[in-house]
């Protein structure tokens, strides 16, 4: 599991690098992995996973809660590494862009649609699918099988993973949505 863990950063590390276009483009790299956002939601998942004891094979245990933290920092490898290699092909601005006004419906709306619809990067008018979002978001899932215990290295378990993914990046945006402003 080491290995992996070491060989995950290092594939993103260079990812990131040959991604980065701008220094945007890689602060934005940094801010989705190893950033303080980041190692924080990895450390909760890992925690949450260990007091419901998911996948038991791996037991409660510093072992377990280590493999735990992994699986998490893994899948977010996977997910930002896309994200953020995509996202220029199809000019997608991943940035979130708080609403701030109008009903609580209109701006919960604009939240959940604005993580799979996001406004172009290129300065031209409208917006495009989220496409690297999606496919990281599922991607992760899946490549997470790899390492997961066989009982859970399946295609739906994966699915359901990458779709928890989405789920949790709605939910992050909501919260960013109505958290008060200083």
């Amino acid at each position: 599991m080491r290995r992996l863990f070491v060989a995950a950063c290092a594939v993103s590390l260079m990812l990131g690098s040959a991604c980065a276009q701008d220094a945007d483009h890689l602060r934005d790299f940094r801010d989705k992995l190893i950033w303080k956002g980041p190692l924080m939601k990895t450390a909760f998942a890992a925690l949450f996973n260990e007091a419901i004891n998911s996948p038991t094979e791996w037991g409660r245990s510093p072992s377990g809660f280590a493999k735990r933290a992994g699986n998490s920092f893994g899948q977010r490898t996977v997910k930002a590494s896309l994200e953020l290699a995509l996202s220029p092909l199809t000019h997608e601005d991943l940035h979130f862009r708080r609403y701030g006004e109008g009903s609580v419906w209109t701006r919960v709306k604009h939240t959940m649609l604005g993580t799979f619809w996001v406004e172009r990067d290129d300065g031209a008018p409208g917006h495009t699918l989220a496409a690297g979002r999606i496919t990281g978001a599922f991607a992760a899932g899946q490549a997470s099988r790899i390492w997961m215990p066989a009982r859970v290295a399946n295609f739906g378990a994966g699915a359901r993973t990458g779709a928890a993914w989405l789920g949790l990046d709605v939910a992050t945006d909501l919260v960013r949505e109505f958290w008060p402003r200083k």
